[in-house]
C-alpha cells in the first residue's frame, strides 16, 4: 500500500532574487519522498528524477546549487530516500516506479530526465534495466555500476553485501547488464578518469562503449580530479542537457529495446 502524508513547504530564497521553491513532502511504500517545484504558482515546464549516491538520502543535493539551477530555470525535481544504500536492489527499482508514478501525477508532466550521482547509477540504471519506465534523457556524474569492483569505495562493498542479503544477482549488476539497456534514452556520462574510488575504466567507460555499440545516444563531459572533485558538477552543463531533453516525443520501448 502506498502511505501519502504530504506537507507542502515554502522555502525563502534570501537576496537571491529567484522565487521561493515550494516543496511536497511524502511517503510511498515507507520510503520517504519529496517534490521541489520552482514555486507556488509557476507551474513547471518540465520534471526530472534525482537518485542519490552513498550516504545520501532524500534530501541530497536538492536544495544545493548544482541540482536547485534546474529548479531555478523552470524544473521540478523528484527525489526518494531508495532505502538508503541500496546499490540499485529490487526494493530501490520497486521506489523509483513509485515516484515516477506519483511525480507525474502530482505535476501532471511526463519524466522527461533522471539524474544520478554515484551509487545513483547503479540505482538509476537498474531500474532501466528492470522496466521502470524510461525517460527521454538520462544524467550520470561519476556513475558508479561495477558492483564486483567497489573496493576502493570507502564502505561500498559492505553496503553492497548488505543491500542484496549477499552475493551481488548477475542481473543486478548493471556495468554486466548494459545491453539490456533502453537505446531510445539518450545517454551523458560525467566522470573523471583521475577517480580514485569509482575507477572510469571499469564503470563510465564500458557503460559508454557498450551503450555506443548498440547504436545509443552517448555522450560525455570528462572533468578533473578525485572522486568528489567540484568539476562533476556542472550546473550549465545540466541545465542544457535538460533543456536539450524537452524536445523530444516521450518514448515507449521497454528495458529490452535494441
Amino acid at each position: 500500500m502506498i502511505a501519502l502524508a504530504l506537507v507542502a513547504v515554502l522555502l525563502t530564497t534570501g537576496s537571491t532574487g529567484q522565487p521561493p521553491s515550494e516543496t511536497l513532502r511524502g511517503s510511498l511504500a515507507g520510503e520517504e519522498v519529496r517534490l521541489t517545484t520552482p514555486g507556488e504558482g509557476i507551474e513547471p515546464k518540465g520534471l526530472v528524477v534525482w537518485f542519490h549516491g552513498q550516504g545520501g538520502n532524500v534530501n541530497d543535493r536538492i536544495d544545493g546549487p548544482w541540482l536547485d539551477a534546474l529548479r531555478r530555470e523552470g524544473y521540478a525535481i523528484a527525489s526518494s530516500n531508495f532505502h538508503a544504500q541500496s546499490w540499485g536492489n529490487p526494493a530501490s527499482t520497486r521506489d523509483a516506479e513509485l515516484l515516477v508514478d506519483w511525480a507525474e501525477e502530482k505535476t501532471g508532466l511526463p519524466v522527461t530526465l533522471w539524474v544520478s550521482g554515484s551509487m545513483g547509477g547503479s540505482v538509476s540504471l537498474n531500474a532501466l534495466i528492470h522496466g521502470v519506465k524510461a525517460p527521454n534523457c538520462w544524467y550520470g556524474v561519476k556513475p558508479a555500476i561495477a558492483l564486483t569492483e567497489m573496493d576502493e569505495v570507502p564502505g561500498g562493498p559492505g553496503f553492497i553485501f548488505k543491500a542484496f542479503a549477499g552475493k551481488v544477482p548477475p542481473d543486478r549488476n548493471p556495468v554486466a547488464n548494459v545491453e539490456s539497456l533502453p537505446v531510445s534514452v539518450r545517454y551523458r556520462i560525467v566522470a573523471s578518469r583521475g577517480d580514485q574510488w569509482v575507477i572510469f575504466k571499469e564503470n563510465a567507460g564500458p557503460l559508454s562503449s557498450g551503450l555506443r555499440e548498440r547504436g545509443a545516444d552517448v555522450t560525455q563531459l570528462i572533468v578533473e580530479g578525485f572522486h568528489d572533485d567540484p568539476s562533476h558538477f556542472n550546473a550549465r552543463d545540466l541545465v542544457a542537457y535538460a533543456d536539450s531533453c524537452l524536445d523530444e516525443a516521450p518514448q515507449e520501448d521497454s528495458a529490452q529495446a535494441g
